[in-house]
């Protein structure tokens, strides 16, 4: 006899579940597969988002150091250096500061569309700004760099525009205040996997009379929002690449007790040329 319902064949109870569990399998594993599809994809476009998030923030962080750094109050004070410098008919003063202040502006520019630069690079910026500072202080200042055996500037990368306001810091809150003429100090280092930079200056306290038209105009708001803006660029670093960056920051004091200059510690992912 023809039987068009197989159920009818089942002859008992455990059969029917059987069937029915056998049947639920394939669809039960069906319906976890999608949900692990759905869950991966959109665990993905978080991180993607999340990414792409951090990019921007990177991008913001990188147009509000190049802000800060070439900022209108230090173009108009270096023009208004070149105009003295034509005041007094010394055309051949006026003439190198000018190659050096559109060479600093060239270099701050091109290396502001880079993540990363050779260090040097970055050095040759900070070269050329350290030597348009020196005219404008009042007894001016020296600089030197040391970079240790086994660092090759050209194969080393960092953030541009990362030191300069440091240095500005130092020649301003510092060097400025001297009676004589000052110094800055610049070593570069590694350890293990860290590039370690230090800086280094001899300058002075400013003394309670000092006259503040004497400074760059709002230098302590400067001052502390270069340093504010140079924290949140390591901050973004240390999440990009999952590593610790450092700054410290130490009063230099003499035997004495007396404050003798200020040292500053940046320790930063080393970036090598492959």
């Amino acid at each position: 006899m023809f039987v068009s319902n197989p159920l009818l064949l089942l002859s008992t109870p455990a059969d029917t579940v059987t069937l029915v569990f056998l049947l639920l399998v394939p669809v039960v594993v069906i319906f976890l597969f999608m949900v692990f599809v759905i869950y991966r994809i959109r665990r993905e476009q978080q991180v993607r988002q999340r990414e792409s998030e951090l990019r921007e923030q990177t991008a913001e962080m990188e147009m509000k150091a190049l802000r800060a750094q070439v900022n209108p109050h230090f173009i108009f004070n270096s023009l208004q250096s070149i105009h003295l410098f034509i005041q007094k008919h010394d055309h051949e003063h006026a003439g190198k500061y000018l190659l050096k202040f559109s060479g600093l502006i060239r270099l701050v520019l091109e290396n502001s569309e880079h993540k990363e630069i050779p260090l040097a690079e970055e050095l040759k910026a900070l070269e050329l700004y350290m030597q348009l500072e020196q005219l404008r202080v009042r007894n001016g200042f020296d600089y030197h760099f040391d970079i240790a055996d086994g660092l090759d500037p050209e194969a080393v990368y960092v953030p541009p525009l990362l030191l300069q306001p440091f240095v500005e810091n130092s020649i301003w809150h510092g060097l400025h205040h001297r009676a004589s003429k000052g110094a800055i100090w610049l070593r570069f280092g590694k350890r293990a996997d860290m590039l370690e930079i230090e800086l280094k200056d001899n300058g002075a306290a400013a003394p309670n009379n000092v006259d503040p038209g004497a400074q760059p105009m709002n230098s302590e708001k400067r001052k502390s929002m270069g340093t504010s803006i140079t924290r949140q660029r390591l901050e973004l670093l240390n999440r990009t690449r999952a590593v610790q960056s450092v700054i410290q920051f130490e009063d230099i004091r003499d035997a004495e007790g007396t404050y003798a200059g200020k040292r500053v510690f940046v320790r930063i992912p080393l970036i090598e040329e492959d």
